[in-house]
Order: C-alpha cells, then sequence, then structure tokens
C-alpha cells in the first residue's frame, strides 16, 4: 500500500464513524419523535419534571454555561455534555433520579427524572390496527395501564389481549365512548284462521224393551232408555218419532265454521348495552303439582307474548341484536288430566336469532306460516264404508288452520328525557271526580280538571274550573263580562282560581272561545245511547 493510500485511511475510518454516529442521532430523534416529546428540553426553573422513556434521549439547554453537573442515579440516566450550555440525557432503564446543574453563578438547578418503560411499540400497534380508538398507554414497573375510549366492546377485549402479550399483567381502564341506552320497538302481528268441517249422525231405536243405539257420533248420552237419552250439546238437530211403544231418535251433527284471530303486540323496552331485557304482555295460569302424602303444590306457567333481547352496541351506529319473540296461547285441546284435575296445553311460537344492524333500522323476521290439516273419518266397520248407505253408521271430520306470524324489531339510541320534555299532564290527570249534582243529576263518572300548573295547551284552550257558562254576546256585537260572584252550580264554588296572565296580574273573570276550543266545549249529539263526551256545565 502506497503512502497516499495510508493518508487517506484515516479520513474514511473518520466518515464511517460521523455515519455511525449521525445514524444513532437520527434513530434517537425518530424515536422521540415516535413518543410524542420534543428533542430539546429547557431549564428555566429552579426545579423542573422531566419524563422519559427507556432508550431515548433528551437535550438539556441552560440560558449559561454549565460548569458543573451531577446525575444521583447514574444506573438510570446517563448525562454527556454535548455544549458549554447543553446536555444529552440518555435513559438507560427504569426508574426515578435527580440531575443537579450549576451555572456559573453557582446558582443551582434541578430536575427530577423520571423513566418509564418502552411501551411505544404497543402503542404504535393498538394506534395502526384501531384508528378509531383513543387508548392511552402508559407502562409500570410489571404491568402495563390502558385508559382512554373505544367506540365498541369487541375492541376493548383485542386491545387487552394484545398488551397481554407485551406484559404480564393489563390494567384496563377504557371506556366505551358513544350512547349505549337502547330503545327496542318490537310489532308482533299474527293472523290465524281456522276452517272447520264436520258431520255425524247418531241415532237410537226402542220397541218397547228393545232397543238398538248408534252412537259412533258421541252425540248420546246416558242409559239406553227413551227417558236417558240425552244430547252432549255437539248436534246441531234433533228429532224423534214416536209412535206407542216404538220410537226413534235421530242427532245430526253437521257443521261448517270459519274462525278467524288477530294478534298485534307493540312492546317497547329500553336497556343498556349488553344487559338482557324482557318483556311479557299475557297473563298466568295455574298448574296443580300432585307431591308425596296426598300433597298437591301449585305452580305458575305464563303465556301471551314474550320478547327476550340483548343489544350490544359495536360503534358507529351499528349493533349486536340477539331477539327471541314469543307468543303462547291456552289450547284446550292440548290438556291433559291428572287426579280428575285438568291442565291446559300451550301453543308456543317463538324465533331466536341475532344481527348486527344499524340503529334505526328495522327486522323483519317472516315467512313463519304454519299451514295444519287435521281430518278424521271414524264408524262402524263395513256399513260405514258402503257409500250413501253408510252416512248413519260414520262420522267426518277436517280442520285446517293457517297461522301467518311477522315479526318487526327496530332498534334505536335513547338517552334520558329532560324535565321541560316531559307532558305537564299525566294520564288521569286531566279529569277529576264529580260533585253530587253532576254524579246524580247528569250522570257523570268524570268532569274535566285543568293541570296544577295549568301549563298544558288544552288547559289553556279550555274553560277555567269553576266557568260555568260563557254568555253570548250582545246584540250590539260587544261581549258581556261575566260575574264572579255567578260562578256557581247548584250552589258549589269553583275548584280553582283565576290563572295569572304572562304580566303576572290575575286574568279577566270571563272567558272568550272561539274556533276548536269552542267546539270542543260545546254540547254533542246523544249516541245510540246517551251524550257523547262532557257537556258544558250552566
Amino acid at each position: 500500500m502506497s503512502n497516499n493510500s495510508w493518508a487517506v485511511l484515516p479520513a474514511i475510518i473518520g466518515l464511517i464513524v460521523a455515519s455511525v454516529i449521525t445514524t444513532g442521532d437520527s434513530s434517537r430523534v425518530l424515536a422521540q419523535q415516535m413518543s410524542g416529546q420534543p428533542v430539546t428540553f429547557r431549564i428555566d426553573g429552579p426545579t423542573q419534571r422531566l419524563e422519559m422513556v427507556v432508550a431515548s434521549s433528551r437535550i438539556l439547554t441552560l440560558a449559561h454555561k454549565i460548569p458543573r453537573l451531577l446525575v444521583n442515579n447514574p444506573d438510570v440516566v446517563r448525562a454527556t455534555p454535548i455544549s458549554p450550555n447543553q446536555i444529552q440525557l440518555s435513559a438507560l432503564q427504569a426508574g426515578v433520579t435527580q440531575l443537579n446543574v450549576w451555572d456559573e453563578q453557582k446558582q443551582l438547578y434541578t430536575v427530577d427524572v423520571v423513566v418509564t418503560p418502552d411501551a411505544r411499540q404497543l402503542q404504535m400497534l393498538i394506534k395502526s390496527e384501531f384508528p378509531d380508538a383513543a387508548v392511552r398507554v402508559r407502562p409500570l414497573a410489571n404491568s402495563v395501564y390502558l385508559s382512554g375510549y373505544v367506540p365498541s366492546p369487541q375492541m376493548v377485549r383485542s386491545i387487552v389481549r394484545m398488551a397481554e402479550d407485551y406484559y404480564p399483567n393489563v390494567i384496563n381502564n377504557m371506556t366505551i365512548g358513544g350512547v349505549q341506552q337502547i330503545l327496542l320497538k318490537t310489532k308482533v302481528m299474527e293472523v290465524s284462521r281456522t276452517k272447520l268441517r264436520e258431520a255425524g249422525f247418531d241415532w237410537a231405536y226402542f220397541d218397547g224393551s228393545d232397543y238398538v243405539v248408534q252412537s259412533v257420533s258421541g252425540l248420546l248420552s246416558g242409559g239406553a232408555a227413551p227417558s236417558a237419552i240425552a244430547a252432549s250439546g255437539a248436534d246441531t238437530m234433533r228429532f224423534g218419532i214416536v209412535d206407542g211403544n216404538r220410537a226413534f231418535y235421530g242427532f245430526i251433527e253437521a257443521l261448517r265454521q270459519n274462525n278467524l284471530i288477530k294478534v298485534l303486540a307493540e312492546p317497547t323496552l329500553v336497556t343498556i348495552s349488553g344487559r338482557p331485557a324482557s318483556f311479557n304482555s299475557g297473563g298466568e295460569f295455574p298448574i296443580i303439582v300432585p307431591q308425596s302424602l296426598g300433597t298437591v303444590s301449585i305452580e305458575y306457567r305464563q303465556f301471551g307474548t314474550r320478547v327476550d333481547f340483548v343489544p350490544l352496541v359495536l360503534g358507529n351506529g351499528n349493533l349486536r341484536l340477539e331477539v327471541r319473540p314469543q307468543v303462547s296461547e291456552i289450547d284446550p285441546s292440548r290438556s291433559v288430566t291428572i287426579e280428575n284435575v285438568t291442565v291446559p296445553g300451550l301453543r308456543t311460537r317463538w324465533v331466536d336469532t341475532a344481527v348486527e344492524m344499524k340503529a334505526g333500522q328495522t327486522l323483519a323476521l317472516a315467512g313463519l306460516i304454519q299451514t295444519r290439516t287435521e281430518s278424521q273419518n271414524r264408524g262402524i266397520p263395513w256399513l260405514s264404508e258402503v257409500p250413501w248407505f253408510g252416512i248413519p253408521f260414520r262420522r267426518v271430520e277436517e280442520q285446517t288452520n293457517e297461522v301467518e306470524l311477522l315479526i318487526t324489531v327496530t332498534p334505536e339510541f335513547v338517552d334520558a328525557a329532560a324535565p321541560h320534555e316531559l307532558p305537564a299532564c299525566g294520564p288521569g290527570e286531566s279529569t277529576t271526580s264529580p260533585n253530587d249534582a253532576e254524579l246524580f243529576y247528569r250522570g257523570y263518572l268524570e268532569v274535566p280538571k285543568c293541570c296544577p300548573d295549568s301549563s298544558c295547551p288544552n288547559c289553556q284552550d279550555a274553560v277555567p274550573e269553576g266557568v260555568i257558562g260563557v254568555p253570548e254576546p250582545a246584540a250590539g256585537g260587544a261581549r258581556q263580562q261575566f260575574d264572579p260572584s255567578a260562578r256557581r252550580l247548584n250552589g258549589r264554588q269553583p275548584r280553582t282560581a283565576a290563572r295569572p296572565n304572562t304580566q303576572g296580574r290575575p286574568a279577566p273573570a270571563h272567558v272568550r272561545l272561539d274556533g276548536p276550543a269552542a267546539d270542543r266545549h260545546k254540547t254533542r249529539h246523544p249516541a245510540l245511547i246517551g251524550p257523547v263526551g262532557y257537556d258544558q256545565l250552566r
């Protein structure tokens, strides 16, 4: 190697070292930018606090030159002077220490340095995988603390599992954002059509002490005597021919029946995310259950329209809905008898499903159509099988039942109502009990009454209580003043005082009724039996 080559070698080594140092500084700056902290920290007070992450560095700057410095715990941080008034502080491991700095005037500056474990990789991973979440990761000694807001519960479970790969213990303090209260509007619509056709003929012939009875249709009961023959109530026609000791009785059952049943239920429920809720509109019937030693107990079973649902908020207006509507009714045809006690059966239709949808959308559970046909033909062998002539010896029945069931579910996000949004008058507050004259003379069971605060629109348009009548206008068109002393009905004083107006002055005693308010207080024409509505008290 020539002398020129040996001369160039130190320059090449210097460039390599400089590039390594520059690369290290660049990586530290990049890590510092990832942690969200500025690279430079200015010392401008006697006591300050500095938070750092393991494997990061900060540059401390002082307005004056720094002739002396001291690190209390060198295992936590390392201080390296890089200029007369700047110090590079590198975090080595998690812990707490103090940095003391003196300037040229021997004034002491103390910086409390807190070094936390490095959780930037976990923070970046959560931010990249869940951009809609605002989660803050704070590592502790042997665990990690997660805080912030996430839009759905499923996201919380995924973030916790991800953090458990980095730290053995995870402290979860994340909050699910958005509205967590759901209103479920449900409609259960059912139409049941039943068509029944049946025909049967029972007869009995008596000739003195001889008799012949045919009761295959079950229309006859009792002993084999003319006085004991009776119908069970299912026959639609009966006749008898009596000639001395001879008698012929016939019982005919010929029925065509069409039944139509419509069921409409609209239950509404409110619950929070993740909590099941249920609704039942129906009743309970008792069931006698035999016990030991001849004792019995009573159990109750529900029937009617029942809805069970569990909503889960997923975020961004989406939710997962698990719904199970059930419609049941008492069916005497499925009853059982135990120890002379008849227990009715139940006819039940229910659906159990789960979907993901947006709030305000409607889930329709349709296609639940059931068609059932039951036919029966019973009679005396051979005789009932003869065409035409076998009619008196058999009974035929056909029953067809068609059931159509439609269930719609509409979830909505709701919140509690403000006090000013509540109605001024609730159910039953707009009427009151009548006095003796109204009860006995007019036959009223209740009479109008204003709300306590007289703030509802109906009270503002109605006649104030105690104002029994409104005089008609005079011939000249001017309305007469109403005398407060005349506001009586059969000697009764008005129940409420005059309502103050907006200026705080008492309202005038007379009340003018025009438009819909006047029509509402006029005496209406009577219906089929009695009047309709309330008559104006005069």
